[in-house]
């Protein structure tokens, strides 16, 4: 949504200063009560006119730039959110206004609409925003509250018009690849003064040795409505994991009036807070005084400089990362890694056709040999990683039933030894990424951080204790309860240390974010709760080769040659065709896309009677492996 529109350009309004109404137009009469006709000059003197020809032209020049960076930002395949519909409401604007303005039946636009017309011109936002590097969204709206469904009680209208009541704040654009957000907010200095007033802070504070006076006097600005607004925006902040925060406040200046400078040090003292910073540029400071770079050279910068991992959700990732089943599951999957020599030659062949298969039937985003090459490796290099002992265990269980030993081998490199004696492996980190590399066909980058450090869990029974210590709040408690004892390892160590977890599970991210908002709860301090859990979601295609195996796999086998040792879990009468939840991780109750499994005991569904005859093959190893359930 734009923060202007067509609809706006004819409401009249009134600058600081000036003596027309902001509610409507006053004709002035002389002692006849004859109409005088409009004044051709603004408050300052500058002919009316000139001044709406110099804005027509300055607006064409903004929405040409803008087309610019929209043609460059789809050629590089990084489309800015909400350029294309701010184009779209900026040429109506700009439309309506020329043509009222040349219009040949003599209507005119007076004083009072210029500036409205002015504001609806996005140009001042336009110049700021050049100054910037890494631009990913534009006119884009951040929740601070969870999706909470409208009550069952409320009536179908209500239900129809709003089925989420969800608080949102507009942010102007989000610059520095989702690290930044920029804020317009327009007030002038006798609006401001006169909110501090209302709210009897005195513009003198008593003298008083110990600074007491000064802070007493400091109570009344947070309950203003300019000081109200910055909070809502901190708090979209600290729920969407933001840590800065850019106010923009072009109609006031610093040294100009003890009011408005006591508040802008309250704002950059007392609103935020090591979480989330928020700095504020006002209309004298240099940012906005100085004159932005040539529109090539800020383009390049916004566009080309921006992270390319960075989607239209603005999300980040924290320097250490907090890794699930389907993360790790991707990290060795034959298909990610494709073939390579080491692996027998009926393997690579069933690899190649399990590739080309999923290709003449795909809708991914990324295709699934480039996954780790452009998503996984990009997100992961250089940071640290870790993972739970359940969702390592969990990992370990899933590699030993179905894998093939080339995904076994990687196994082996991505998470360290279960038995801490074993010494077996790589001696230093280079050696590792050696042999990990000899294992895949895609360049493994020096900086990837193998193996996986494994953290202790987080039961039930801790979380109390991190609720206590202030590393969660109070809805975690039902969080907790609503999630099996592995995704509550996974997630719930992410929330209580502020980390990133990464995941390509989609139903497990709407399912933590559906029990968020069950029991999520107002607050009198909103900003003393504390942000939902830190989920990066991204198709990864978390499946081993045994799920997207090719149905004729046999055929790739030499007529006298019997399945291969690499091979030969594949026959065991348990199978994950279907959806691949068991290597994806299991959501646990009712998610948006359907029913969970709560209920689950093997990694697979059992063959019916006829498929178990046609594939006899079963050992008794796995026989007393399906006797046993599955760790809860």
């Amino acid at each position: 949504m734009a923060p202007s529109s067509a609809a706006n350009v004819d409401v009249a309004y009134s600058p600081p200063g000036s003596p027309v109404s902001p509610h409507k137009e006053v004709k002035r009469s002389d002692p006849d009560n004859k109409p005088q006709p409009e004044s051709n000059q603004l408050p300052d003197g500058t002919p009316l006119g000139e001044s709406i020809e110099t804005l027509i032209d300055q607006w064409q020049k903004c929405i040409s730039e803008l087309q610019h960076l929209q043609q460059i930002a789809d050629a590089a395949s990084r489309p800015v959110r909400g350029l294309s519909a701010l184009l779209k409401v900026q040429q109506r604007a700009l439309d309506k206004v020329v043509q009222k303005h040349r219009s040949p039946d003599g209507s005119t636009i007076s004083a009072a609409q210029f500036f409205g017309i002015r504001s609806c011109c996005w140009d001042d936002r336009w110049a700021v925003v050049k100054k910037c590097r890494g631009l990913v969204a534009i006119n884009k709206e951040f929740p601070r509250s969870p999706r909470l469904p409208v009550a069952p009680d409320a009536g179908w209208l209500a239900y129809k018009d709003q089925p989420f009541q969800e608080k949102t704040v507009l942010v102007d654009a989000v610059v520095d690849s989702g690290a930044t957000w920029i804020k317009f907010i327009s007030i002038n200095p006798r609006t401001l003064e006169y909110q501090v007033m209302a709210e009897g802070w005195a513009s003198e504070p008593e003298d008083s040795s110990d600074g007491e006076g000064e802070a007493d006097a400091d109570d009344g600005l947070i309950h203003t409505e300019f000081a109200n607004t910055v909070k809502k925006i901190v708090l979209a902040a600290r729920w969407n994991h933001c840590h800065r925060l850019h106010l923009i406040l072009p109609s006031l200046q610093e040294g100009k009036s003890e009011v408005v400078d006591r508040m802008i040090r309250f704002i950059r003292q007392k609103i935020g807070g090591e979480d989330v910073m928020v700095e504020v540029t006002c209309a004298n400071s240099s940012f906005l005084t100085d004159a932005p770079p040539a529109v090539d050279v800020a383009i390049t910068a916004l566009i080309q400089e921006r992270d390319p991992l960075v989607a239209e959700d603005c999300a980040r990732l924290t320097d250490m990362v907090n890794l699930d089943p389907s993360v790790l599951v991707a990290l060795v999957t034959d298909l990610h890694h494709g073939p390579v020599p080491l692996q027998p030659a009926s393997q690579q062949k069933i690899i190649v056709k399990a590739i080309e298969d999923h290709e003449t039937d795909n809708n991914d985003l990324v295709p699934r040999q480039e996954i780790l090459a452009k998503v996984l490796y990009p997100a992961l290099r250089g940071r640290k990683l870790v993972c739970t002992k359940f969702a390592a265990a969990y990992f370990r269980k899933l590699i030993s039933a179905i894998s093939t030993r080339s995904e076994e081998v990687r196994a082996s490199f991505v998470l360290p030894p279960a038995d801490a004696s074993d010494s077996k492996g790589p001696s230093t980190h280079a050696e590792l990424l050696q042999e990990f590399q000899k294992w895949s066909s895609v360049p493994v980058p020096s900086d990837l951080q193998f193996p996986v450090q494994i953290v202790p869990d987080v039961t039930l029974s801790d979380i109390e204790i991190l609720i206590a210590n202030g590393q969660l709040p109070a809805i975690a408690r039902g969080v907790a309860a609503d999630l099996s004892p592995l995704n509550r390892s996974v997630y719930c160590y992410g929330w209580a240390h502020r980390l990133t977890t990464v995941t390509g599970h989609r139903g497990i991210e709407r399912q933590i974010q559906l029990a968020v908002a069950r029991h999520w709860t107002r607050s009198d301090d909103e900003s003393a709760v504390l942000p939902p859990p830190d989920v990066w979601h991204r198709h990864l295609g978390g499946y081993l080769i045994h799920r997207d195996k090719p149905r004729d796999w046999r055929m790739f086998l030499e007529d006298s040659e019997e399945v291969p040792e690499e091979l030969v879990r594949w026959t065991y009468p348990w199978t994950t065709w279907g959806r691949g939840i068991s290597t994806y991780g299991l959501p646990d109750t009712k998610t948006w896309e359907g029913v969970g499994h709560a209920e689950k005991t093997g990694y697979g569904r059992r063959m019916s009677g006829r498929e178990a005859r046609l594939n006899p093959r079963k050992t008794k190893q796995e026989e007393d492996e399906n006797e046993e359930p599955e760790q809860s």
